[in-house]
């Protein structure tokens, strides 16, 4: 993805599990306060071939899904790859992880804000918001402008796909016109031509 920068970068610190590697490409340091056992299983849930843009740890609050055994607001992972949001809660008592991910065609916008300490971010999903508080001060704005920056190009490569696709199409049409007017021709000189033979038989 040359368009992307640094993606290679990126894929090879993903692949390499190199956490730490991929927040100091985007000048951030690794905060790993209350996510260690998340960043250790986080491999386990990457797609093949997905690749981490991005990571930072906030609060999210307890939902319908978040592991029982935890109470009040979780501290979760969250991880900006180039499929999707992956957040991940590891409970505190037990092994489960639980997992809740944002595909980005489903992404309207992310915006984020910096407080005197920390930050927070928001993913805007346009039925609803997902809001990631007590954020790493530095990195919510990093999260937020790649995230952006993948969402444009996504629907820029989208837009022209439909491009090119509604173009070929077009070009489908038109031979299949001309291949028709073509056959209507040749019908027409065949008529003619039986005609012809008919009248010159009817002298």
């Amino acid at each position: 993805m040359s368009d992307f920068e640094n993606y290679a970068a990126y894929e090879q610190f993903t692949i390499n599990q190199d956490w730490a590697g991929i927040c100091a490409l985007n000048s951030v340091n690794l905060d790993s306060f209350g996510t260690k056992k998340e960043l250790g299983v986080l491999p386990n849930y990457l797609e093949e071939g997905e690749v981490v843009f991005g990571l930072t740890s906030g609060l999210l609050k307890q939902s319908g899904t978040s592991n029982s055994s935890d109470w009040g607001t979780n501290t979760w992972l969250v991880v900006l790859t180039n499929e999707r949001f992956l957040f991940l809660d590891h409970a505190l008592l037990t092994k489960s992880v639980d997992t809740q991910s944002v595909r980005h065609d489903k992404v309207q916008a992310v915006s984020a804000s910096q407080g005197l300490l920390l930050g927070k971010i928001q993913v805007d999903l346009g039925a609803r918001v997902i809001m990631i508080d007590n954020c790493q001060k530095a990195t919510v704005a990093i999260i937020a402008d790649l995230a952006n920056k993948w969402i444009r190009l996504e629907q820029k490569r989208a837009s022209l796909a439909a491009q090119g696709a509604s173009a070929a199409r077009r070009t489908q049409e038109e031979a299949s016109s001309r291949l028709v007017e073509r056959q209507l021709h040749n019908q027409e000189r065949i008529i003619a031509l039986l005609e012809e033979i008919r009248d010159r038989l009817g002298r």
